[in-house]
């Protein structure tokens, strides 16, 4: 059989290596935490970041559905291409005339 040896350190030895371990954790923690590129907090600014982008898309997707839907009813209805020529261009059709009815502002003297 074999004798195992304890190898016993000394007590300021001892403190030395628990100085050392304690230093080389708070090392690796902080790397793990602050790391540029790479730290836990950059991956949750960049998960912020993603979230905030797929929102915005979500939003521009809606906006793009609805232009494609009024595009098609440009092109398809007639009846609502005359009504936005009227209402947002002020077009009317031959022999048309407007008449305001909207009270005018009074001039101050």
């Amino acid at each position: 059989m074999k004798k195992s040896y304890k190898i016993s350190m000394s007590p300021l030895q001892q403190k030395k290596f628990y100085r050392i371990s304690l230093l080389l954790v708070g090392i690796f923690l902080l790397a793990l935490f602050f790391t540029p590129g790479k730290g836990l907090f950059f991956l949750r600014k960049q998960k912020m970041q993603v979230a905030a982008l797929n929102a915005e898309k979500q939003q521009l997707e809606k906006k793009n559905n609805a232009l494609r839907e009024e595009i098609k009813r440009v092109t398809t209805d007639v009846h609502y291409l005359e009504e936005v020529a009227r209402e947002q261009h002020g077009l009317l059709k031959k022999d048309e005339m407007v008449f305001d009815f909207s009270p005018k502002e009074r001039k101050k003297r």
